[in-house]
């Protein structure tokens, strides 16, 4: 146990370049005041929704719960456009775009039960969910062999976030170069671009490309900034993480395989929506079109005729 404790106090240390947080600039946040205020009215609407420490045992969230979390984002959005543009940060290489497309091998980390939430109730109505859910279930358990290879411990099931095992264990996920499942492979594109993780939105590169590469002998020195919440915003989300009691880990891929079980298969509806139709194989069911000239309606009407 002390050798362990040294080797964690002195030994080296491995940062992958989306986790070097950069600070913002006091002059960016005092510009960036009043979205800063919106992303906090909009975290207390959603703390203040009737049952939202509830969706683990009801399977249910509470009506509006997506919109506000949507409007959460739009404001940090537009936070991070202030706070970039004040740190001259235009130009800067941004993952899930076509210029970024390589920051997507880097497997999302920190991601919250939130963010995995709305993702969640995104792609469940997707027509190839299951094949994302497969690549979602592979890219997760690769990721996670990769880190217990390196856990020495008694058990492996339980690993300290912040430990070497874990960062080079990410570090060594990415270097195998298989893309985000999320990335749009002939576009380039983030394919959840609206409702992306955090982690992801705040990421500017400012390197080179080529070393944007986890496969680049110089990865880990690759010029970044990396943009977080400002600290009460923070404390507010990790508040609502709390609440919600959904047993979510940092690790987005996995959240998705989580949130799948506890819908067992389905999705997780808003108070008051109506029920999504799956088919075989898990796959949604179109909505059907009742302004179709073939329905059954419009041919009574044509014999009558």
């Amino acid at each position: 146990m002390a050798l362990d404790f040294l080797r964690a106090l002195f030994g080296p240390k491995i940062r992958l370049p989306i986790d070097r947080v950069s600070r913002a600039p006091g002059s960016a946040k005092k510009a960036a005041k009043a979205e800063i205020d919106a992303m906090q009215a909009a975290l207390d609407r959603l703390g203040a929704l009737d049952g939202i420490a509830d969706i683990a045992t009801t399977k249910k969230a509470p009506k509006g719960t997506e919109a506000a979390f949507r409007d959460f984002l739009t404001h940090f959005d537009a936070y991070l456009e202030i706070v970039a543009k004040k740190m001259n940060l235009d130009g800067a290489l941004r993952p899930g775009t076509p210029e970024g497309r390589d920051l997507c091998n880097v497997a999302p980390f920190g991601v919250t039960a939130l963010e995995s939430l709305v993702i969640f109730r995104t792609i469940r109505l997707w027509r190839d969910f299951p094949d994302v859910a497969q690549r979602l279930a592979s890219a997760g358990e690769q990721l996670f062999k990769d880190i217990q290879a390196l856990h020495d411990g008694p058990n492996p099931e339980q690993i300290k976030m912040t430990s070497t095992a874990v960062m080079q264990g990410r570090l060594d996920n990415a270097r195998r170069m298989v893309p985000c499942p999320f990335l749009d492979g002939e576009r380039g594109r983030c394919r959840i671009w609206e409702i992306r993780p955090l982690v992801c939105r705040g990421h500017f590169v400012t390197g080179d490309r080529a070393q944007a590469l986890p496969t680049h002998e110089n990865y880990l020195k690759l010029p970044v900034k990396n943009l977080r919440l400002p600290l009460a915003q923070q404390v507010a989300l990790v508040q609502l993480e709390k609440r919600l009691v959904l047993q979510m880990t940092p690790f987005l891929y996995a959240n998705i395989l989580v949130l799948l079980q506890l819908a067992e298969g389905q999705t997780i509806p808003e108070v008051g929506e109506p029920p999504a139709r799956f088919g075989a194989g898990g796959i949604i069911m179109p909505k059907a079109n009742r302004n179709n000239p073939s329905a059954k309606k419009f041919q009574k009407k044509g014999k009558k005729h």
